[in-house]
């Protein structure tokens, strides 16, 4: 994960670049805050039904396998490091029954207990906050897991409402813009970016948002973190907040989707309480 240096970048409203490829549909599925833990339900969180919806999760992308399932963020809920070590590889256990390319979202929960790093060598996945490249797209994954300081989230050192992206990580995604080579850019991120004012939303959400609205090749954000979901449009640039899989007992209250993204629209199929979208772009 290189950090580049800081790339100017024009305020104003976004418009987005045109590319010189076909854009041809990419599907991918997306899950978020499945929150497993071995324990009752607290409040309207069903922990240990996570398992049998991300195993439904699973079945539905396997049938007919996306680019990728990338999950959102809050894979568990938190414990003491031993039980906590348990749901994680019981419920990794599970999506690595994905029959194709799987990706992570460092969350808020996932490091109450551990480090980044002892949750990312658990879970097998290799860094906080990186891209990848498939097809005409470039899938960019944001980690909002810092205090105000710049400081990493570390074993639950840290208030969940103070959250923010800070300017080295801002360099690197001014960067992994510019540097696209006519695909066009997708971000993920677990924390809300529409809405900093919100508990859920990052602190300086509108300084990133402003390198997002520059770059002009941004078309959409999937974010999690706050369990109602929603879909907001800032600048031209969708937000679409994915709905917590923990809320609700069993698969009736399930939550998932599957984004088909291709020229001029964005189409997002909502399974169990999942809204769906059918979004100009």
């Amino acid at each position: 994960m290189g950090q580049a240096a800081l790339l100017p970048f024009a305020l104003g409203s976004c418009s987005i670049r045109k590319s010189s490829k076909g854009n041809p549909a990419l599907t991918f599925g997306i899950i978020t805050d499945l929150h497993y833990a071995d324990r009752d339900p607290w409040n309207t969180r069903w922990y240990r039904d996570s398992v049998a919806k991300l195993k439904e999760c699973i079945s539905v992308m396997n049938e007919n396998p996306p680019a990728f399932l990338i999950e959102l963020g809050d894979f568990i809920d938190k414990a003491d490091k031993e039980t906590e070590t348990g749901y994680l590889r019981t419920i990794n256990g599970v999506f690595a029954k994905l029959r194709g390319r799987r990706y992570y979202v460092l969350g808020n929960h996932d490091t109450a207990t551990f480090s980044k790093q002892e949750f990312l060598d658990l879970a097998g996945a290799k860094e906080n906050y990186y891209y990848f490249d498939n097809g005409d797209y470039r899938f960019i994954v944001l980690d909002g897991n810092f205090k105000r300081d710049g400081s990493d989230y570390n074993a639950g050192n840290f208030d969940w409402r103070e959250t923010y992206i800070p300017i080295s990580q801002q360099e690197w995604l001014a960067a992994a813009l510019k540097d696209t080579r006519d695909r066009r850019a997708i971000v993920l991120i677990h924390q809300n970016l529409d809405d900093e004012t919100n508990d859920h939303g990052v602190k300086n959400a509108p300084e990133v948002r402003r390198i997002l609205e520059s770059a002009g090749n941004v078309v959409a954000v999937f974010q999690g973190h706050d369990h109602s979901g929603g879909f907001h449009t800032v600048n031209g640039i969708p937000y679409f907040t994915l709905r917590a899989a923990v809320e609700g007992p069993g698969l009736e209250n399930n939550a998932f989707a599957l984004m088909t993204v291709k020229k001029g629209r964005i189409e997002v199929r909502g399974f169990g309480k999942q809204k769906s979208y059918d979004v100009k772009i």
